[in-house]
């Protein structure tokens, strides 16, 4: 039996189709996922059935980018009635065609380089209040710059190699402070690259929610920055007028006191650096992991490698 009519049949026992519709629906896989298995169910005889189903895979653990499929449904739960992500339909943890979660079509294309747009609609997500739900439903993710270079180190460990060990001689110095501002916790998307920002008719949306956790917004501010998650999509690396055109954007639709807006300015000067250090390793790691079985993903891993450390040793110098 093909995936297709298995699909239909759990989602016919799901109560999400009726009874021999399956003649009046087209399944298309879509392009574009590093991991999962993307479509587009669409109804030939009502428009208003127009589905994404994102079928989860069985991968290793990605000590960056995990695989979390009931936070995804639970981020586009939690941000339903905010016009920021995709409306959820469903979710499937167990079926015959796999772990499914469907959700509403997102119109459009993939980011069409406006940059205020994409540093507001960030800064929309960071608006909405954490609440009960929220605070139970996601992981919580470091913070702390020392934290993330001993995570950034895991990564390296994996192989002891001088590509390794050239990220290494990179490794930003912390500055400890005895009184730092409370940070306030956020929703944080973690994979915020240009190819999860859909430009439609209706605005910018972020997609693929896979691995969500509560923690500092800037987090997906220097995620977005990062010319790693810029060459992996596809995108030339931000120049440093576009970077300023972002970060003045962002910091504007914030809508902060100019108090705090000064304390989370400080705070992005204090941990950028680490973060681009984690990002550095990850693709080092990645670009060693794939290097025997895939050739091209380990030399566009190894090409934005070179692009966020030319960035670190500017940060750093």
């Amino acid at each position: 039996m093909s995936y297709e009519k298995i699909l239909f049949g759990v989602l016919q026992a799901h109560g999400l189709l009726p009874e021999g519709s399956a003649d009046a629906l087209s399944l298309e896989l879509l392009t574009g996922g590093f991991w999962n298995r993307v479509y587009r169910l669409r109804s030939k005889k009502n428009a208003s059935l127009d589905w994404v189903v994102k079928q989860f895979v069985q991968v290793p653990v990605n000590p960056l980018f995990p695989i979390l499929p009931s936070a995804e449904h639970a981020a586009l739960q939690f941000l339903q009635d905010h016009k920021c992500a995709p409306t959820p339909v469903t979710f499937i943890a167990t079926s015959p065609a796999g772990s499914l979660l469907i959700y509403e079509y997102v119109e459009g294309s993939s980011w069409n380089g406006d940059l205020e747009a994409a540093a507001t609609l960030l800064a929309r997500v960071q608006g909405i209040a954490v609440d009960v739900f929220a605070k139970s439903a996601f992981r919580k993710l470091l913070t702390d710059a020392l934290a993330l270079q001993e995570h950034a180190e895991g990564m390296l460990q994996r192989h002891q190699s001088a590509m390794s060990d050239s990220v290494r001689e990179l490794r930003p110095t912390v500055f400890t402070q005895s009184s730092l501002p409370k940070l306030r916790e956020v929703l944080v998307h973690t994979d915020c690259g240009p190819g999860n920002m859909v430009s439609g008719p209706q605005g910018l949306r972020l997609i693929d929610w896979q691995c969500p956790g509560i923690g500092d917004g800037l987090q997906d501010v220097v995620t977005f920055l990062s010319p790693a998650m810029q060459v992996l999509y596809g995108y030339p690396v931000l120049a440093p007028a576009q970077e300023q055109q972002f970060l003045s954007a962002y910091f504007s639709a914030l809508d902060e006191h100019p108090s705090d807006a000064q304390e989370t300015l400080a705070r992005l000067h204090r941990v950028r650096s680490s973060h681009h250090y984690r990002f550095a390793a990850y693709c080092a790691m990645r670009a060693q992991d794939t290097a025997a079985s895939d050739e091209k993903t380990s030399r566009l891993y190894g090409v934005a490698l070179q692009a966020e450390m030319q960035l670190l040793q500017g940060l750093l110098s």
